[in-house]
């Protein structure tokens, strides 16, 4: 199952993690329940399942109780930060990443399909094979208007066809909160530069 493209009727997947804080069971119970059907859900190239969050609801309603945390509203028109990492790397900054509004963590090229709202910017690890072989994702409408900042820049080829990018930002160090916060909280996001920070 994948994201409808339908602005009329945007629709929410969440995490088992997220579904077992909104229904107060554990994420083994939420995985189980989404194996029997019991929620809709698909799952990720890179492993993890999404779950239609209406489905959660209809559950609730079926058992007669409410929800103990509300599960995210859909916002079609709010644009989205994606961080796109090497999944042979994968820090504690990515996990908390994963859990802030707007934050869309991926390791698999195929994740980008599922991206149905304008993207802001892209984070991306400049240790990610698959980024450097290939001009496809740059003739991407979303990455075309996008911000691009490439982290671990020194691990960027110079053949690497982001260069090509027209929004990009280096920074030497690997993903972490601090990096994305400063892009969200900065006048125009990430200041255009081809100089790295460190």
């Amino acid at each position: 199952m994948k994201n409808p493209h339908n602005p009329q009727n945007p629709q929410i997947y969440v995490s088992t993690s997220q579904a077992a804080k909104t229904l107060g069971l554990s994420v083994g119970t939420v995985q189980r329940m989404v194996q029997s059907g019991v929620f809709k859900a698909f799952v990720t190239h890179g492993g993890h399942r999404r779950i239609l969050s209406e489905s959660v609801v209809d559950y609730c309603k079926g058992q007669g109780f409410n929800l103990l945390y509300p599960l995210p509203e859909a916002h079609p028109d709010r644009s989205l930060v994606c961080v796109l990492h090497d999944g042979e790397h994968i820090s504690q900054a990515l996990d908390t990443l994963a859990h802030w509004p707007h934050i869309k963590v991926m390791t698999h090229p195929l994740d980008l399909i599922d991206i149905t709202q304008n993207v802001d910017a892209f984070f991306m690890d400049a240790r990610i094979p698959w980024l450097h072989t290939s001009a496809m994702h740059l003739q991407n409408a979303r990455m075309q208007q996008a911000h691009i900042v490439i982290y671990n820049c020194t691990c960027l080829p110079d053949s690497s066809t982001l260069h090509q990018a027209p929004h990009l930002s280096l920074f030497e160090g690997d993903i972490s909160t601090d990096l994305v916060d400063g892009y969200l909280l900065s006048p125009h996001h990430a200041h255009e530069s081809r100089k790295p920070t460190h």
